[in-house]
């Protein structure tokens, strides 16, 4: 009987060691909800010049956005670097900046459309200053 037991324990022993097989249609929808899974956004704010150029920035360093009403739009971040906009009806990209809901500020490429009192966004120039790194 010990010789019984001997076996299946170690019959035992091998199916515990073992990871458990799934069917191939489990393994599949398995790696497919790792697929469609979201991944955690790490948001950035990209500039645009009308060169082609992209800068991505980190909306987690953006310390301070100030607005003046000669329509200048100054977004100021913790690396020191300092992100100068101008433009016309810049309002709106200010409000979005603030909320991290802009996903870019870009300069235009065309001369703004002639229009009197519409809501006209037009970014005229951006410029960016580096700064002192800390």
């Amino acid at each position: 009987m010990s010789t019984e037991t001997e076996k299946r324990s170690d019959f035992i022993q091998k199916i515990m060691a073992g990871s458990p097989r799934h069917e191939s249609e489990v393994e599949e929808a398995e790696r497919s909800l790792k697929e469609a899974r979201m991944a955690i956004p790490t948001p950035m704010l990209d500039i645009v010049f009308r060169s082609g150029k992209v800068r991505s920035l980190s909306y987690a360093h953006l310390d301070e956005v100030e607005f003046n009403p000669g329509d200048t739009l100054v977004l100021r971040y913790i690396t020191g670097k300092t992100v100068t906009i101008e433009g016309r009806g810049l309002a709106r990209h200010r409000q979005s900046v603030r909320l991290h809901r802009a996903d870019e500020l870009k300069e235009s490429t065309e001369p703004e459309p002639l229009q009197d009192g519409g809501d006209i966004t037009y970014i005229e120039n951006i410029h960016i200053d580096e700064g002192e790194k800390q």
